[in-house]
Protein backbone atom coordinates (compact mmCIF):
# COMPACT_ATOMS: atom_id res chain seq x y z
CA UNK A 1 0.00 0.00 0.00
CA UNK A 2 0.90 3.68 -0.26
CA UNK A 3 2.95 3.24 -3.44
CA UNK A 4 2.49 3.79 -7.17
CA UNK A 5 1.33 0.69 -9.04
CA UNK A 6 2.13 0.69 -12.72
CA UNK A 7 2.26 1.06 -15.54
CA UNK A 8 0.57 -2.19 -16.58
CA UNK A 9 -1.18 -3.39 -19.73
CA UNK A 10 -4.87 -4.20 -19.52
CA UNK A 11 -7.14 -5.37 -22.32
CA UNK A 12 -10.59 -3.81 -22.66
CA UNK A 13 -13.59 -4.51 -24.86
CA UNK A 14 -16.15 -1.77 -25.46
CA UNK A 15 -19.67 -2.76 -26.47
CA UNK A 16 -22.91 -0.78 -26.24
CA UNK A 17 -21.61 1.55 -23.50
CA UNK A 18 -20.28 -1.40 -21.47
CA UNK A 19 -16.63 -2.09 -20.71
CA UNK A 20 -15.06 -5.40 -19.75
CA UNK A 21 -11.51 -6.59 -19.55
CA UNK A 22 -8.79 -8.22 -17.51
CA UNK A 23 -5.16 -7.93 -16.63
CA UNK A 24 -2.44 -8.46 -14.07
CA UNK A 25 -0.50 -5.95 -12.00
CA UNK A 26 1.81 -6.16 -8.99
CA UNK A 27 -1.19 -6.70 -6.68
CA UNK A 28 -2.57 -9.65 -8.69
CA UNK A 29 -4.82 -10.74 -11.55
CA UNK A 30 -8.12 -8.93 -11.99
CA UNK A 31 -11.27 -8.58 -14.05
CA UNK A 32 -12.71 -5.20 -15.02
CA UNK A 33 -16.34 -4.31 -15.70
CA UNK A 34 -17.95 -0.94 -16.12
CA UNK A 35 -19.61 1.57 -18.38
CA UNK A 36 -18.66 4.53 -20.52
CA UNK A 37 -20.43 7.60 -21.83
CA UNK A 38 -19.58 9.16 -25.17
CA UNK A 39 -21.61 12.22 -24.13
CA UNK A 40 -19.40 13.01 -21.14
CA UNK A 41 -16.29 11.17 -22.34
CA UNK A 42 -16.10 9.37 -19.00
CA UNK A 43 -15.88 5.84 -17.62
CA UNK A 44 -16.75 4.17 -14.35
CA UNK A 45 -14.89 0.90 -13.81
CA UNK A 46 -14.92 -1.83 -11.16
CA UNK A 47 -11.64 -3.73 -10.89
CA UNK A 48 -12.07 -7.03 -8.99
CA UNK A 49 -8.91 -8.85 -7.89
CA UNK A 50 -8.73 -12.64 -8.00
CA UNK A 51 -7.73 -13.81 -4.52
CA UNK A 52 -4.68 -16.07 -4.44
CA UNK A 53 -2.87 -14.30 -7.29
CA UNK A 54 0.00 -11.83 -7.03
CA UNK A 55 1.04 -10.30 -3.72
CA UNK A 56 -0.76 -12.07 -0.83
CA UNK A 57 -0.23 -9.04 1.46
CA UNK A 58 -2.02 -6.67 -0.90
CA UNK A 59 -4.46 -8.87 -2.82
CA UNK A 60 -7.50 -9.28 -0.60
CA UNK A 61 -9.77 -10.31 -3.46
CA UNK A 62 -11.07 -6.77 -3.16
CA UNK A 63 -12.76 -4.38 -5.55
CA UNK A 64 -11.41 -1.04 -6.74
CA UNK A 65 -13.78 1.64 -8.04
CA UNK A 66 -12.24 3.82 -10.77
CA UNK A 67 -13.84 7.04 -12.06
CA UNK A 68 -12.28 8.53 -15.21
CA UNK A 69 -12.79 11.45 -17.58
CA UNK A 70 -11.06 12.04 -20.93
CA UNK A 71 -8.35 14.73 -20.88
CA UNK A 72 -7.87 16.30 -24.33
CA UNK A 73 -4.55 17.92 -23.35
CA UNK A 74 -2.84 14.70 -22.25
CA UNK A 75 -4.82 12.38 -24.58
CA UNK A 76 -5.62 9.99 -21.74
CA UNK A 77 -8.30 9.27 -19.15
CA UNK A 78 -7.60 10.88 -15.76
CA UNK A 79 -9.39 10.25 -12.50
CA UNK A 80 -9.12 8.39 -9.25
CA UNK A 81 -9.31 4.93 -7.74
CA UNK A 82 -11.10 4.19 -4.46
CA UNK A 83 -10.69 1.13 -2.22
CA UNK A 84 -12.76 0.42 0.90
CA UNK A 85 -12.08 -2.85 2.76
CA UNK A 86 -11.96 -3.90 6.41
CA UNK A 87 -8.13 -3.79 6.23
CA UNK A 88 -7.58 -0.73 4.04
CA UNK A 89 -9.32 2.39 2.77
CA UNK A 90 -7.74 4.78 0.32
CA UNK A 91 -7.94 6.71 -2.91
CA UNK A 92 -5.49 8.31 -5.28
CA UNK A 93 -4.86 9.40 -8.86
CA UNK A 94 -5.44 6.98 -11.75
CA UNK A 95 -4.32 7.41 -15.37
CA UNK A 96 -5.46 5.27 -18.29
CA UNK A 97 -3.59 5.66 -21.57
CA UNK A 98 -4.94 4.03 -24.71
CA UNK A 99 -2.24 2.43 -26.82
CA UNK A 100 -4.24 0.94 -29.66
CA UNK A 101 -7.73 1.16 -31.06
CA UNK A 102 -9.08 -2.01 -32.64
CA UNK A 103 -12.52 -2.00 -34.19
CA UNK A 104 -14.39 -5.30 -34.04
CA UNK A 105 -16.56 -6.32 -36.95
Amino acid sequence: YFKWHGPFLTQFEFDNRNVQGNGTDDVGSFDVTGSYSTDGNCMTLQKKYKRGTGDPRENLGHEVKIDLKWNDQTQQFDGQWIVRTANYSGQDKFELKLRQHIESV
